[in-house]
């Protein structure tokens, strides 16, 4: 197969990003959001909020391709809930063997370039990793804050618990850790959050 065939292939493939369904709903609340969705708003936040980050000269571009790239292994498995910790334990196993399968279909070098950056977001040691990081957990609480109804609270979290697993926002980017703790006392306040 040439490669312009092999990207087309690619790209037909990742349109079932659309239909995989994540837990915060959208704003007419006649939905769930989907990955495709999550990952076109993380894009936006990294243009918008680069900076916030302390760390300078970050590659914005580089950015947004791991949060374009990093959810794509959801298209063989599904979105794993952040607070599903049993899930969670075989979810990286799973999403590097997804990657594969997906990359399979890209031209070698394409391939390479995506397992690449997919592999540095999943690590989360470089500044851009952690930037990126950073915005994917700061996302769905803004999203759940703006668009679940009040007292909304399906799985019985409890505040604790998000700020638990949002500290990495306090150690990658700490100028946003004050918009994290604002927004998830407003989801308290709502009744989001025990």
């Amino acid at each position: 197969m040439n490669r312009i065939k092999k990207q087309i292939k690619f790209i037909k493939e990742i349109e079932k990003l659309k239909v995989i369904k994540r837990q915060n709903l959208t704003l007419d609340d006649e939905r769930p959001e989907n990955s495709a969705e999550h990952s076109w708003h993380l894009s936006l936040m990294a243009m918008v909020l680069l900076e916030q980050s302390d760390a300078s000269g970050l590659d914005q571009l580089k950015i947004i391709k791991m949060l374009l790239i990093h959810d794509l292994v959801e298209i063989y498995d599904g979105d794993t809930f952040l607070y599903d910790d049993e899930a969670r334990s075989s979810a990286s196993d799973k999403e590097e063997k997804a990657l594969k399968k997906l990359v399979s279909i890209l031209p070698d070098d394409q391939a390479v370039e995506f397992v690449d950056l997919w592999l540095e977001f999943e690590l989360g040691e470089t500044e851009e990793a952690k930037f990126a990081s950073s915005l994917d957990a700061l996302q769905p609480i803004i999203n759940h804050l703006l668009t679940a109804p009040k007292n909304y609270n399906p799985h019985k979290i409890k505040v604790e618990n998000v700020f638990k697993k949002k500290e990495l926002i306090k150690t990658n980017t700490p100028k946003l850790w004050s918009i994290v703790k604002d927004t998830i006392e407003m989801s308290v306040e709502k009744g989001l959050y025990l």
